[in-house]
């Protein structure tokens, strides 16, 4: 997956023989509305990767993955959540339960865990670590 920086429109890159990848397909346009989007895996439950788009006024939106390199139309998560998050990860099963949580990020470089409930939400934050600030990004 890419998003084109002028338009916001969304790629999917599908991996072909030899290690490489078969030519671009747009399944999206204009996302600009999102600060930011992350694979997170499989938070649903359907063995199909999933999205997640964090939009400028604090909005997380869900995109189910349908196992053909599209997704379904977009499902509000949470309203108002982590306006201030400069960075929003998909990290696995960290707290290992078996669903995928992910990791955000606060201006301060606070580091918070939401655990995946496995039906495509998340419970509420735990904070996990401090000083992550000086760094441009997390992965």
């Amino acid at each position: 997956m890419a998003r084109q920086t002028s338009t916001g429109d969304m790629y999917f890159y599908a991996g072909a023989a030899g290690g490489k990848f078969a030519p671009k397909a747009r399944i999206f346009t204009n996302w600009k509305t999102y600060a930011q989007i992350t694979g997170v895996g499989d938070i649903t439950g359907d063995g199909r990767p999933d999205l997640l788009g964090h939009d400028r006024d604090g909005g997380l939106w869900r995109y189910n993955g349908l196992g053909n390199g599209s997704f379904a139309p977009r499902v509000k998560v949470f309203s108002g959540w982590g306006r201030s998050y400069n960075a929003v990860v998909g990290v696995g099963d960290l707290s290992g339960d078996g669903r995928n949580d992910i990791v955000v990020r606060d201006p301060a470089g606070k580091l918070f865990r939401n655990n995946g409930n496995g039906k495509g939400s998340f419970g509420a934050r735990t904070q996990i670590a401090t000083g992550w600030q000086t760094y441009k990004g997390i992965f």
